[in-house]
């Protein structure tokens, strides 16, 4: 059931949308679990202790010191005293006043959820689409299965796909405007993409941004271009020394100690930050470019014309400009024509060329029936008795039988 969900849809060949739902999910989702893994594996924390501190007892306040949710960062406090058996605590206040909240121990959590946050626009796109547009997804299920098919068989698929459609394209709400609701909708989930990206974009450059530089992106091209690594600031997230407040509580008394710890997984933490950041800045880049060039081809009709006309001209089929017009934006429209990019790029250009030839024979059917019933009831007003001079009139007019049609029952697809 999970895979036919994920069959694919109206934006498959937008490699944008792909690169956001699809890429950057499991690339996310992997970063996710590599992290929890090097958390799970250690080390994490190496504290400075007591040489009467056992290993046991050593390991004990690496681990606590780990799962602390509060740390002081090592260098707003000078509180070491010269002898290693004997570390100073500070007063209570002053651990108050400078203790630093710590998120990086939720790393692989934020991560994944970053991952979930890229698959949700595709997830409305596919619930919606299925409720309001041609069932795309039943679609792609059935012409996935067109190239085993005999000669005849495909002539005959196209046919019944082809009929479909066009009773699904001349059933929109506004058949005057050249897009619809599958258009509208898939506008509105490459927005979403868009403002997904950019929106955690910014969480990240104020989350992750050091003191003593402006932006984050700054740090990410300073660290690149800057040849002494050592003179690189780290974020103020992914502390590499702190100091660690730890009790030690015994049958006869409690003894509080605080520990310099160094702190090594955060340099792996931080690497994931930084290759995370730069990944989202290109899937902004990318959504943003792939939604405006949506938005450019969907208001402007050249291009519709341009890809109807392609297939009509492979069926030596002669058209005037007037009629490529009518035909790709009354008849099919952007919906249609996302509809047969997407049979396009699941099948071949010979399925769409078929199709679109059913789509033209019904719609010219139907402009030889209009014509011949508006020059009918125009001769029949002609000679309604007393309506000319000459008082010449037809008493019996028979309308000529309309052409046969193809059609197809919508549940037959």
């Amino acid at each position: 059931m999970i895979f036919n969900f994920y069959k694919p849809t109206v934006n498959y060949g937008s490699w944008a949308d792909r690169f956001s739902s699809t890429w950057t999910f499991l690339l996310l989702l992997i970063l996710a679990l590599l992290t929890a893994w090097r958390h799970y594996g250690g080390p994490n924390f190496i504290c400075q202790v007591p040489t009467h501190f056992t290993q046991h007892m050593t390991a004990f306040a690496e681990e606590s010191c780990w799962l602390s949710r509060q740390i002081i960062l090592s260098e707003s406090l000078g509180y070491f005293s010269d002898s290693v058996d004997k570390i100073v605590m500070p007063d209570k206040e002053s651990l108050s006043e400078d203790s630093t909240r710590t998120l990086y121990q939720w790393l692989p959590l934020i991560l994944a959820l970053q991952a979930l946050l890229f698959l949700l626009p595709d997830i409305i796109l596919r619930i919606c689409e299925s409720s309001f547009g041609f069932g795309c997804q039943k679609l792609s299920k059935m012409i996935q299965d067109y190239r085993q098919n005999s000669a005849d068989d495909r002539k005959s698929f196209a046919i019944e796909i082809g009929s479909y459609l066009h009773q699904e394209f001349s059933e929109r709400f506004l058949t005057v405007l050249p897009f619809g609701i599958l258009t509208v909708l898939l506008a509105f989930v490459k927005l979403l993409f868009f403002v997904n990206a950019a929106t955690q974009l910014i969480i990240l450059e104020g989350y992750l941004s050091p003191q003593n530089v402006t932006s984050y992106g700054q740090y990410v091209f300073e660290s690149i271009t800057n040849t002494n690594y050592s003179k690189i600031a780290y974020s103020p997230v992914f502390p590499r020394e702190v100091l660690c407040d730890l009790k030690f509580i015994t049958l006869s008394n409690v003894r509080k100690y605080a520990f310099q710890c160094l702190v090594p997984v955060n340099e792996f933490n931080e690497q994931i930050c930084f290759f995370v950041w730069i990944w989202i800045l290109v899937v902004c880049v990318a959504a943003g470019t792939s939604g405006i060039l949506f938005l450019v081809k969907s208001l402007l009709p050249m291009a519709r014309q341009r890809y109807i006309k392609k297939y009509l001209c492979m069926s030596n089929i002669s058209v005037t400009s007037s009629e490529v017009s009518s035909f790709s934006g009354t008849t099919i429209g952007q919906d249609g024509v996302m509809v047969l990019k997407m049979i396009g790029d699941i099948s071949s250009d010979i399925l769409v060329k078929d199709i679109v030839i059913q789509i033209w024979n019904i719609h010219r059917s139907k402009e030889q029936q209009n014509t011949i019933s508006a020059q009918q009831t125009s001769s029949f007003q002609a000679n309604i008795p007393g309506s000319d001079s000459h008082g010449q009139h037809v008493t019996n007019v028979t309308p000529a039988a309309p052409p046969k049609m193809i059609a197809m029952d919508k549940t037959g697809v």
